[in-house]
């Protein structure tokens, strides 16, 4: 079994929420419709969180209507057991998780592709990844995410500094088990 460490991962929120994380750790929070479903979400790129941390201020403006500056956090995952982790660019993983879902629906097919809504699309990647995560006790699901349109944030690709955010693709780390991140700074 090997261990996987993962440092200098970035966290995107706002400076009230920062602090709160800084005295007491992450909670385990995020919207079930997320890339991963419930979770503390990282990225290895800064500007990211930066972006998302901006975004998430602008979020809480138009809710609320108070102003909060942006913050980032980075934390380090050190010394995970290779199993915890769901790494969805792994073939093996792919290949596990295909049979756990499947194994939900039995003799029914099921393909996603036949669903025109994108957000509809989402939604169920998110509550299988979740699923499996949980029923197979992974602590950290990692992918590699096309964005999402976003009309209101036609800025998105500003934060890029890799060929990989020019095209629309991000690395996600989401945390299932706050327990693993240590580190936070």
């Amino acid at each position: 079994m090997y261990k996987e460490t993962y440092r200098e991962l970035s966290h995107g929120t706002d400076e009230e929420s920062a602090a709160k994380i800084k005295a007491n750790g992450f909670e385990i929070r995020g919207r079930s419709d997320s890339w991963c479903g419930h979770g503390i979400y990282f990225y290895d790129i800064k500007k990211k969180a930066w972006w998302a941390a901006n975004r998430k201020c602008e979020e809480i403006r138009k809710e609320t209507g108070k102003k909060f500056k942006p913050a980032v956090l980075f934390a380090d995952i050190i010394d995970i057991d290779d199993d915890k982790i769901f790494d969805l660019r792994a073939y093996k993983d792919l290949c596990d998780f295909e049979e756990g879902i499947s194994q939900l629906f039995g003799e029914y097919s099921f393909e996603l592709s036949g669903i025109e809504d994108v957000e509809k699309i989402i939604m169920l990647r998110a509550l299988f990844i979740s699923y499996y995560a949980d029923r197979n006790d992974k602590k950290l699901v990692i992918g590699n995410f096309r964005q999402r349109p976003q009309p209101i944030y036609e800025h998105a690709i500003e934060f890029s500094n890799s060929l990989d955010m020019i095209f629309g693709i991000e690395t996600i780390y989401c945390v299932k088990d706050n327990d693993i991140i240590e580190n936070i700074h």
